[in-house]
C-alpha cells in the first residue's frame, strides 16, 4: 500500500544515511523502522503482566522451598 507522509528534512537525510548504510530503500527502511516500533511498543504495553507473571513464578517457587519435606 503507498503511503505518504511529511518529515523534517533532517530526519530524512538521517533515513538516507542508514537507509543506504543497510542497502536498502528508504520505504523499506521506514517499514521495517515502524514495524520494529509497533513491536517494541506492544512489548512495553505487556511489561505490568510480564512483572506479574514472574512475580507469581517466584513466590510459587518460594512456597515450594518452604513446604514441609515428605
Amino acid at each position: 500500500m503507498r503511503v505518504n507522509i511529511n518529515m523534517d528534512e533532517e530526519l530524512v537525510k538521517k533515513v538516507d544515511e542508514v537507509a543506504k548504510k543497510m542497502y536498502v530503500s528508504r520505504s523499506s527502511y521506514i517499514a521495517f523502522a515502524v514495524s520494529q516500533k509497533i513491536q517494541a511498543d506492544e512489548a512495553f504495553a505487556n511489561m505490568p503482566k510480564m512483572i506479574d507473571v514472574m512475580n507469581e513464578a517466584v513466590l510459587l517457587e518460594k512456597s515450594k522451598k518452604n513446604e514441609p519435606k515428605k
